[in-house]
């Protein structure tokens, strides 16, 4: 999903949302073809998520192609 517009999307800090609707975070940052996705809640968390792991975005929100339980893997 390269040809969406990451510096809009970081701007405005949407959400993400896992393959199963879960929320993930917000986006707030773009690093080289990853995202930056800040987790709120008792403790924040980061990831780094490649861009390559969109499956769409209509929006509003950004939908992932994997779980919650795998965003684990890309803790920063």
């Amino acid at each position: 999903m390269n040809s969406l517009d990451w510096y809009e999307i970081t701007k405005a800090r949407k959400m993400v949302k896992a393959i199963d609707a879960s929320s993930c975070g917000n986006t707030i940052a773009e690093y080289r073809d990853n995202m930056v996705i800040l987790e709120h809640g008792v403790n924040f968390r980061k990831y780094v998520v490649p861009k390559s792991k969109v499956e769409r975005y209509d929006g509003m929100d950004i939908y992932l192609s994997i779980s919650r339980s795998m965003l684990s893997t890309f803790d920063f």
